[in-house]
């Protein structure tokens, strides 16, 4: 992937514990990311480089909306994390 500044990362469960640490280091890293969690009230206090959206990744129409709004918004993702326990 070469240098991650400006690139675009999904990570999903990303509300606490290991996906809330890699969107810390992924925005770190200077790339664009989108936050994903089922539980929509504990998306809050991320870097302001971090979108959130709401979802549950066991739900296929929740999945293909965060797919739409994710390449509608960015036109790429170059790193996905399936972090979230289903």
């Amino acid at each position: 992937m070469g240098d991650p500044a400006g690139k675009v990362a999904v990570v999903t469960g990303a509300a606490s514990g290991i996906g809330r640490a890699l969107v810390d280091h992924a925005a770190a890293l200077g790339m664009q990311v989108v936050a994903c969690d089922v539980a929509a009230s504990a998306l809050t206090g991320f870097d302001d480089a971090v979108v959130t959206h709401a979802a549950d990744v066991a739900d296929a129409d929740a999945v293909e909306a965060l797919a739409v709004a994710v390449f509608e918004r960015f036109g790429a993702v170059h790193l996905l994390c399936n972090n979230a326990g289903v």
